[in-house]
């Protein structure tokens, strides 16, 4: 199972990161993403399955070839199809390679590069949900105590501070979930015409 996010969509979602940061980020990516996995795990699904048959949406992304570069990053993951054209010219599958989100072409292409293809929003919504998550445990100082808001003063001078994980739990939040569709309202009725 891969996970949801990378170092990379990190600090190109949110912020560059101390190589600290990227050790610890390196650490927590792959709990989130199993927290994420047991949460679903909890309400009967499996998340890897609901990204699996989540919607395919279109895309389509456009470069200039110069004929000295090879390598291109899509704006997304390809799931499914992919047609490439240069200069209006189909390009033959087997004259480039996909890996990840990364395009690479055996040769140099000059000209305007169409690249199409289908990914799965779910997908991005797990991203983006991973790195909030992280971003949210790498803000939180470790040495703070266990507070949702705190203030100081000296003379006349108050601040006032709330700490989103002054615990330092690493968890889901409800709205995380919520944006991950694991988060839904429940109806229970009781049939009171049998009683």
């Amino acid at each position: 199972m891969s996970n949801y996010a990378t170092i990379t969509d990190l600090q190109t979602l949110k912020r560059p990161l101390t190589s600290e940061e990227q050790a610890r980020a390196n650490q927590l990516i792959p709990i989130i993403c199993s927290l994420i996995r047991v949460a679903a795990k909890n309400s009967g699904r499996d998340f890897d399955q609901m990204i699996y048959q989540s919607e395919l949406i279109p895309v389509v992304d456009c470069f200039n070839g110069n004929g000295t570069t090879v390598t291109f990053s899509l704006s997304n993951e390809p799931q499914g199809l992919v047609l490439v054209t240069v200069g209006g010219q189909d390009v033959a599958s087997n004259s480039y390679t996909i890996s990840g989100s990364s395009i690479t072409f055996n040769a140099a292409p000059s000209g305007e590069i169409l690249v199409m293809y289908d990914y799965r929003a779910l997908a991005d919504v797990a991203k983006g949900v991973v790195c909030d998550i992280v971003m949210r445990e790498l803000n939180t100082p470790g040495t703070m105590l266990p507070t949702t808001t705190y203030s100081e003063s000296a003379g006349s001078v108050s601040q006032s501070y709330s700490l989103p994980n002054a615990s330092g739990a690493i968890k889901l939040w409800p709205s995380d979930l919520k944006a991950l569709g694991l988060k839904r309202q429940k109806l229970d009725t009781i049939d009171l015409r049998g009683c």
